[in-house]
């Protein structure tokens, strides 16, 4: 996610406030000295299992911090001169991904075995959003600035296909299959559909009048895609993949962010954003805001562990800390200290096999409490 200015109100800005945010924010990290890469010596190895760690972008600090998630301590750190907001891992290719945000051009590549920059690619325009599709193919990174996505080949390291979009992409996310890629559109209010094998746009969904979506996420069978937006007012906006329409609208009061579905389709975590310590989950079968905690010092980023069973917040501007979630209880479990901005947070472990004809199998329709309840 792109940096901002943790001292902001909770309600969401207008437009014209959107872009000062970000262009404040823009300023900041960039003063900022870089972290030369020498002084991010590291061993040639971590032997971190892969399915116990995660990384976590921290945008002031310009690093990359590996997290080893049984002893919850950062056991490696990479330098990212060209910046850091957001982290996606492709673990067949031993590959993450790193977005330079706001005065970048290029994505770094990391080796995640012998944790360096192995690799820089030229994008577009302000690189914000990064996601791996779940072969670890494919790369998809959305520029800002330039209004595209830009299709990786993740094995070899470079840009294959460019593809318009709508104004300032920002959120993006892979279906389980790999068949469409979701782009949310911050200015345009919109997201944009792209077929993967074409790598082109099949349909755009626009949220509303003066809506600005910021980040996308796909639930595990594929039916749904799930967008935060603001401007004004916090929802997150349920789109139904096949019709490419809107379906419904869920307030949540406490903001609406970073989004995270639990592997079994029954959870949206929602973060706060902006400064703010909420994380909402709603709940898919009825289809409201069931219940919220608090995480302190900010909620960010969001990823989700194996199984689903803890979750981890970037904390973001101000903080330097990721935090883990017992997810069946809410209950705040520790933190570990990571570099300065930690704005996105990428679980590495072994993906579940799918089928390409019927997502993952697991089949979870919106509101199937509500329309149950209904019937009768």
């Amino acid at each position: 996610m792109p940096a901002r200015d943790s001292q902001e109100a909770p309600r969401r800005p207008s437009v014209g406030r959107l872009r000062a945010a970000l262009a404040a924010a823009a300023v900041a990290a960039a003063t900022v000295v870089p972290v030369a890469p020498a002084a991010a010596a590291t061993p040639p190895h971590d032997d971190t299992p892969a399915a116990d760690r995660a990384y976590v972008a921290n945008a002031t600090a310009r690093t990359v911090s590996f997290l080893d998630l049984d002893d919850r301590v950062v056991t490696r750190t990479v330098a990212v001169p060209s910046g850091a907001v957001d982290v996606a891992v492709s673990r067949q290719r031993h590959r993450a991904f790193v977005t330079g945000g706001s005065g970048s051009h290029t994505v770094a590549v990391l080796d995640t075995e012998r944790a360096r920059v192995v690799r820089t690619i030229r994008v577009g325009a302000r690189p914000e959003g990064v996601a791996v599709s779940r072969d670890g193919r494919r790369a998809y990174v959305t520029n800002a600035d330039s209004g595209t996505v830009s299709v990786i080949d993740a094995f070899h390291g470079r840009v294959v296909r460019t593809v318009r979009v709508g104004s300032f992409p920002k959120g993006v996310a892979v279906s389980p299959d790999g068949r469409r890629v979701y782009v949310a559109n911050l200015l345009s209010g919109s997201v944009s559909i792209i077929d993967a094998h074409r790598d082109r746009v099949v349909a755009t969904v626009p949220l509303g009048t003066r809506t600005a979506a910021y980040d996308v996420a796909v639930s595990p069978d594929g039916a749904l895609a799930y967008v935060s937006t603001g401007n004004g007012a916090d929802y997150v906006s349920v789109i139904d993949t096949r019709a490419a329409t809107v379906l419904d609208a869920v307030p949540v009061e406490a903001g609406a962010e970073s989004l995270a579905v639990a592997p079994d389709g029954s959870s949206v975590y929602v973060s706060s954003g902006f400064g703010n310590e909420e994380v909402s989950v709603i709940d898919t079968e009825v289809g409201v805001v069931a219940r919220s905690f608090r995480v302190p010092g900010g909620a960010e980023g969001l990823a989700l562990g194996h199984g689903g069973r803890q979750m981890y917040v970037a904390t973001g501007l101000g903080s330097r800390s990721t935090v883990y979630v017992d997810t069946e209880t809410d209950r705040i479990m520790g933190s570990t200290t990571v570099g300065t901005g930690p704005m996105s947070v990428a679980v590495e472990y072994e993906p579940e096999p799918v089928d390409s004809r019927a997502g993952t199998g697991r089949h979870v329709h919106w509101k199937t409490g509500r329309k149950e309840s209904e019937a009768r």
